[in-house]
């Protein structure tokens, strides 16, 4: 039965996984520093039974940190959508940033979100964040909601012993009536298993930028490189890398205005010297 009890585990785990969680991450970084972000966390509302996604603590600690959070219920979903307009990515960068958790930016501590390398004209921004399970309320110790990255035995929250009573199943059949020619080896749920169930979710990150993108290790690059996706349903990506520039439109207009200063000036020099040039012309006599 113990082959039995691991297809039954297997089975039941893919069929829950089916499209019960949805995880978006945006971000849309414009031309003028301001970035908006936004978090979509979400579960299929039979997995909730009533309950939310986080809970009120959670919520006050979020909307203490300046987010907006707004109920979301669409297609049988159910959770939060956090979002926050930043003025300029500058507050968030720092010329020694290093790898960064999403699930840091609705917590406390510091929020360096880049690392900036600046220059008189323009600054060179790279973004390595991190992503986990427990980022998307995977693994956030509720029973409704207690999904595991790496599924051994004891990851599936399942009293699975080897003792068939665990399972509580009436099934008057032994391992030979299933034609199962499958062992313990084949249950690797940690590669493909694991893939094909994280396959219904609906987990990406998708950035937006005003220019196309230096280098970035996305599943997807679109709009000539502006436009980058992260498929965490189907890559299994960890790290998200991506790196792009900036100008430093007010250090711009100031060059723009001090040149328009100065050519203006050097205009009403010229013109002064030429009047005062007429001025000086003696006056030849006629006869």
């Amino acid at each position: 039965m113990k082959k039995l009890r691991n297809v039954v585990i297997l089975l039941v785990i893919t069929l829950l996984l089916t499209g019960c969680v949805k995880y978006n991450v945006n971000m849309e970084i414009r031309k003028d520093k301001s970035m908006n972000f936004e978090m979509i966390y979400a579960m299929n509302s039979s997995l909730l039974q009533g309950k939310d996604v986080f809970d009120e603590k959670e919520l006050k600690e979020i909307k203490d940190k300046g987010f907006k959070v707004e109920k979301y219920d669409k297609d049988n979903m159910k959770g939060f959508t956090i979002s926050r307009e930043i003025k300029n990515i500058d507050y968030i960068s720092s010329s020694d940033a290093k790898e960064y958790s999403l699930s840091a930016i609705t917590k406390k501590g510091d929020q360096k979100v880049f690392k900036v390398k600046k220059g008189l004209f323009k600054n060179k921004y790279t973004a390595n964040l991190k992503f986990d399970s427990s980022d998307s309320k995977m693994s956030n110790g509720n029973s409704n909601s207690q999904f595991r990255e790496e599924t051994d035995d004891d990851d599936l929250l399942i009293d699975s012993k080897d003792d068939d009573s665990d399972l509580d199943l009436d099934l008057d059949t032994d391992d030979s009536d299933l034609d199962l020619d499958t062992d313990d080896s084949d249950l690797d749920l940690d590669t493909d298993d694991y893939s094909s169930m994280m396959s219904g979710m609906d987990m990406s990150i998708n950035v937006k930028l005003p220019y196309k993108a230096l280098s970035n290790n996305a599943t997807e690059v679109t709009n000539d490189g502006k436009d980058l996706k992260w498929n965490l349903t189907t890559s299994g990506a960890q790290s998200i890398d991506f790196e792009f520039e900036l100008y430093n439109m007010t250090t711009i207009y100031i060059c723009i205005a001090l040149g328009v200063v100065l050519l203006v000036g050097v205009i009403v020099l010229i013109v002064v010297l030429v009047s005062k040039g007429k001025k000086k012309q003696p006056v030849v006599a006629t006869e």
